[in-house]
């Protein structure tokens, strides 16, 4: 063989691996990368019950306090929201959702803000709990980026996955309003292991394109021992 013939070959040998290491992969594969750069099966168990504490600026305002999560998937989550002159506690719990403001009464909530409760707990899935949404998540590509696409109860959330190191970077999130739609982006970085965990310690959130909130990690507890009472005031009745 002839040194053009074996450069000719050469050539179609490495279009062809580049073609194949490009070849985009399917949903079930995205999923179990995803599930192994967050830590694997076991370790992402952990994430079912935690408790998540944020300090928090609200942009427009400027105002600096704290967001408190409380999660037990694959259902409730609890936020405790704390500035200097008020506290906001939100509460969802399957189908029921409350909010309370300061000491005042726990309280049912309208549709819509029910629908933004579950956007809030929709964003928190992990890579293992979208596995187990399997059949209702679609995907799309676009270069080195996986889109999954999950739509329940109303509520449409787009989780935005860069394949180049395999992370969650962007959640956006969309909810009917008054006829209308509205989305809700989430940015997620600074990436670290916590317990055998990926997680992320740094949020930007926007809403309708506007910068809302950014926030910071400032502790999480993984495999929390949950009970009822952590999703009510002690001794309140709704």
């Amino acid at each position: 063989m002839n040194l053009l013939c074996r450069i000719a070959l050469l050539s179609l040998l490495l279009t062809f691996s580049n073609t194949a290491c490009s070849q985009p992969l399917d949903l079930d594969a995205v999923l179990e990368q995803l599930i192994d750069s967050y830590g694997g099966e076991s370790n992402l168990r952990k994430l079912q019950s935690q408790v998540q504490e944020w300090e928090m600026i609200a942009v427009r305002s400027h105002r600096r306090g704290t967001d408190i999560r409380t999660i037990r998937a694959p259902d409730q989550l609890k936020v405790e929201l704390t500035y200097p002159d008020k506290t906001e506690t939100r509460i969802f719990d399957g189908e029921e959702s409350y909010i309370r403001f300061n000491r005042g009464p726990t309280k049912p909530v309208v549709e819509a803000q029910r629908d933004a409760m579950r956007l809030q707990l929709m964003r928190l899935y992990s890579p293992l709990l979208l596995r187990d949404k399997r059949d209702s998540l679609t995907m799309t590509t676009k270069g080195a980026t996986y889109l999954l696409s999950l739509f329940e109860h109303g509520v449409s959330v787009d989780y935005v996955v860069n394949a180049e190191n395999w992370r969650i970077e962007k959640v956006v999130g969309t909810l009917p309003i008054k006829g209308s739609t509205m989305q809700f982006l989430a940015e997620y970085s600074d990436f670290t292991m916590r317990d055998g965990v990926l997680i992320h310690q740094r949020e930007k959130k926007y809403a309708g394109g506007v910068s809302t909130a950014v926030l910071q990690l400032r502790e999480i507890t993984l495999d929390a021992d949950l009970k009822d009472a952590n999703f009510l005031a002690d001794g309140e009745t709704i």
